[in-house]
């Protein structure tokens, strides 16, 4: 490979041959094409050979003043954050990479190596070296260093709480094993570029605790992005590294931050830098705003976003929400006005045709958060948060009738009646679809009497039932099993 100091040298080699005698046609057609031939080598590896020269200059100098230069760049990146610098493949060519290829590729590997490998030292170059053993491909770098992170960095609570984050330098973060965003971000550029990798940091918004929608002024977090196969992809060490509750930093390693597909990481992290969304058509920061908060799980349990795009929904006294969803996917949703949780009869969620609907009503005028949770229906667990909406009520609304887990599980759809209350001492009308039940009876819970509703050819059961007053239950059977579970409890009650 000729490199720019080969090509240049034989220039000065060439000039001294033309002053000693007159060139030929051929020589000056040789001279050109070589010319051309070097150029087109220069421009197509200037990033290789930028690395090659740098990593020679730096074998000339002492370990010790190579951390030094490198903690002193990050503390001023932390202090001042400032915009990522120029990188080899030049800022107007921000090449995305395909983050399925990435997603395709196992990492157990390397994932389990990274969580295994103690280091105690507080070398940035050290554990280049030794993370560097156990990684091959470009790909493979960038994610033993991120998993590292992950599996060995605490995000420090007290000190976002005081709001004096101490040395958030890479070695800073590296010799106390904590830090906050920043100093993620700091020791995760520091170990790739120590590995040959090239990687930026990325200051901007991100919807975490501290995130207020419409705040023009204030960058409350930082992040990462990283060239693999010349191809630039984002990361999040920090929310890879778990989640923080009642003050606590809980680690809990997330895989889906890192190489995360650009139109799934804008919905929670704003770049200041407009071309580090890696989109093609931009967001806004209003769209930012206007986007609902969506976790992690809402993207890896393939969820879409049906009828609201946007975080905010105006409605009267109720509101329905429809995502897209598989069909074995179980949901549920709960109401909170401020801290206030409230009671689940406030919303109720079903499933029908491969669609999640959710629907809310609310006790009086205000604004109120819908969160909704989800998971797979064999996966045994509590429900993550998915998505939340904020709602705007104008007005109010009745309750929903109690519902039980296996109202889920069994994936029923209630079509009537849909409110808590029922009229005591009377005959009421029973009508919901229970897919695979054998029976599905009404309890009247004060009477002990039990009214048998009738099965249509598609599942769904229906029929009058007489309530006199208190809880009133529907219940069902299923093959393989002599219990009956309660799907809905419903409060007769005096009109």
């Amino acid at each position: 490979m000729t490199t720019e100091r080969e090509y240049q040298g034989w220039q000065g080699r060439n000039r001294k041959f033309r002053r000693k005698g007159s060139p030929n046609i051929a020589s000056l057609l040789i001279l050109a094409l070589f010319t051309v031939s070097a150029m087109t080598v220069w421009k197509e590896h200037r990033e290789e050979i930028n690395l090659a020269l740098n990593n020679l200059l730096k074998s000339y100098q002492g370990a010790d003043s190579e951390e030094l230069s490198q903690a002193n760049q990050n503390q001023r990146e932390a202090i001042a954050p400032s915009k990522p610098a120029k990188n080899s493949l030049g800022e107007r060519n921000l090449q995305p990479g395909a983050s399925n290829k990435i997603s395709k590729l196992n990492f157990a590997l390397i994932d389990k190596k990274a969580a295994s490998l103690k280091y105690k030292g507080n070398s940035v170059s050290e554990l280049a070296s030794i993370l560097g053993q156990h990684a091959k491909t470009e790909a493979e770098k960038a994610r033993i260093i991120y998993t590292w992170i992950a599996y060995n960095i605490d995000y420090d609570v007290p000190a976002y709480l005081r709001g004096e984050y101490g040395d958030v330098s890479a070695k800073g973060v590296l010799q106390s094993r904590k830090g906050v965003c920043s100093g993620y971000a700091n020791l995760y550029k520091a170990l790739a570029n120590k590995m040959g990798l090239s990687a930026v940091v990325i200051n901007g918004y991100a919807k975490g605790a501290s995130y207020s929608v419409g705040d023009e002024t204030d960058i409350n977090h930082a992040w990462n992005g990283v060239l693999i196969n010349k191809q630039w992809y984002l990361l999040d060490a920090t929310w890879g590294a778990g989640t923080t509750n009642n003050n606590k930093f809980n680690r809990d390693f997330n895989p889906f931050y890192f190489a995360t597909p650009p139109e799934q990481f804008i919905y929670n992290h704003f770049p200041e830098e407009r071309k580090w969304q890696l989109l093609t058509q931009a967001y806004s920061k209003a769209q930012f705003d206007n986007s609902p908060q969506i976790s992690s799980s809402f993207f890896k349990q393939g969820l879409r976003l049906i009828s609201h795009n946007t975080h905010t929904i105006q409605a009267d006294g109720s509101a329905e929400i429809i995502l897209g969803a598989n069909k074995d996917t179980i949901a549920l949703s709960r109401l909170k006005r401020g801290s206030q949780k409230l009671d689940r009869n406030y919303s109720i969620v079903q499933q029908r045709d491969g669609q999640l609907i959710v629907r809310a009503t609310f006790p009086e005028p205000g604004n109120y958060e819908l969160e909704i949770f989800a998971k797979p229906r064999n996966k045994e667990g509590l429900y993550p948060q998915v998505v939340t909406y904020k709602v705007i009520a104008q007005g109010t609304g009745q309750e929903f009738p109690r519902t039980y887990a296996q109202f889920a599980e069994y994936n029923v759809e209630l079509q009537t009646p849909v409110q808590k209350y029922l009229p005591s001492n009377k005959s009421v009308n029973f009508k919901l679809k229970v897919p695979n039940a054998i029976s599905v009876q009404v309890i009247d819970k004060s009477s002990n009497d039990w009214t048998q509703l009738t099965a249509d050819s598609n599942d769904v059961f229906g029929g009058k039932a007489f309530v006199s007053s208190g809880k009133v239950h529907v219940v069902a059977q299923f093959p393989g099993d002599e219990r009956y579970w309660s799907l809905v409890e419903y409060i007769a009650v005096d009109n």
